[in-house]
């Protein structure tokens, strides 16, 4: 069985092979706890509402039980806008949170800007300390 490292950096290999636009965390300001549901929730406002077209989504619960979701977001043409920022394919930082937050809650989105950035998030948020993860699902265009 391969170690906690090996999977963080399996994990973030594969994730480097497509672009991606922006981070971001959704906390809900009613509390959900089922993962399955709070991740559906999420992605289909953001397919909807927000031109998001890729996301990798991840459902963690708060030391209260709560559970809040977070991931990693890409817009059309398999483009993030880190590859083009004066052509993005995706709403902009500003008009996803405001959705975000109307909908749901507290949150924050920001823009990738290396693919370091998302090799550390597979290391800070995808595979805890124990070698496991909440409960993820991947949403959306996948084909390259």
């Amino acid at each position: 069985m391969a170690n906690t490292t090996e999977l963080k950096t399996a994990y973030a290999d594969w994730l480097l092979t497509y672009n991606w636009a922006y981070f971001f965390t959704s906390t809900f300001r009613k509390p959900r706890s089922s993962p399955y549901y709070a991740l559906q929730a999420v992605w289909k406002w953001l397919f909807i509402h927000h031109e998001v077209k890729r996301a990798f989504l991840v459902s963690e619960p708060f030391k209260t039980g709560d559970l809040h979701v977070h991931g990693l977001l890409a817009g059309a043409r398999n483009q993030g806008v880190y590859v083009s920022p004066r052509i993005p394919s995706i709403d902009l930082p500003s008009g996803i949170w405001s959705g975000l937050y109307n909908a749901f809650g507290r949150n924050k989105v920001e823009g990738i800007k290396s693919g370091q950035d998302v090799a550390n998030y597979c290391s800070k948020y995808i595979l805890k300390e124990d070698g496991a993860f909440d409960c993820y699902e991947i949403f959306g265009e996948w084909k390259k």
